[in-house]
């Protein structure tokens, strides 16, 4: 007994379909070729980007290793490689952000900076958007470029993941507004913590700063889920 027909074929379908094989064999064998080709050429491009990620995050743990140990230069040297050979990496942004971090601690300061302003521009995984602004506001704190800066700080509590550095990022935006003088920013910024974030440890300091700018009443905390 031969094997049952596909479903919904005739033999004579089963016949014409056989003889186009036939008459059709090298146009068949081509597709099939192709259809290898492109399968291969997606798993060579998959394998290829994560080796690629893992190369680039076993560079970015040896800088780490470096600038921890203190050898800035070298630690600097080690993070702009990885950028220009692991570009496009979730390691190759982390690198950024802690190449910009080597620079404002060898004390070139304008060159972090100018690099975080345009970093902080481009699409980045929240965590490492929220690093940048925050360092970038470092940067320009060290300039005395105070508002500039607690604009920074301003723009890591409206990206950062976590609110307790949703929280980091207002407290130091409080605090470099109340240098440049500006109090009534600097207390939106404090009272914002009490209201959004007042059941966090943080809030304390928001309390206290608050206090230190003559506000005897504040806002209740309020209760929220954190993250």
């Amino acid at each position: 007994m031969g094997a049952a027909l596909p479903s919904g074929m005739t033999p004579a379908a089963q016949r014409d379909w056989g003889e186009f094989i036939r008459t059709h064999a090298r146009e068949v064998a081509y597709g099939a070729a192709a259809v290898v080709i492109v399968a291969v050429a997606v798993w060579l491009y998959v394998t290829s980007e994560q080796r690629k990620q893992l190369f680039a995050a076993q560079a970015l743990a040896a800088a780490r290793a470096d600038a921890t140990a203190g050898n800035l230069p070298l630690a600097a040297n080690d993070l702009q490689r990885l950028l220009d050979r692991y570009g496009g990496t979730r390691a190759a942004d982390d690198a950024a952000v802690l190449l910009d971090d080597v620079l404002l601690l060898e004390g070139q300061t304008a060159t972090a900076v100018q690099n975080l302003q345009k970093f902080v521009t481009k699409g980045h995984p929240k965590d490492i958007e929220g690093s940048g602004w925050s360092l970038l506001g470092s940067g320009l704190e060290s300039q005395k470029k105070f508002k500039e800066a607690a604009q920074a700080y301003l723009k890591v509590a409206e990206v950062a993941p976590h609110d307790f550095l949703r929280v980091q990022g207002l407290l130091d935006a409080g605090r470099v507004l109340a240098i440049a003088g500006d109090s009534a920013g600097a207390r939106a910024a404090y009272t914002e913590v009490l209201q959004k974030y007042g059941e966090l440890a943080q809030a304390a300091e928001a309390r206290v700063r608050l206090g230190e700018l003559g506000v005897t009443s504040v806002p209740p905390a309020q209760a929220r889920s954190g993250s």
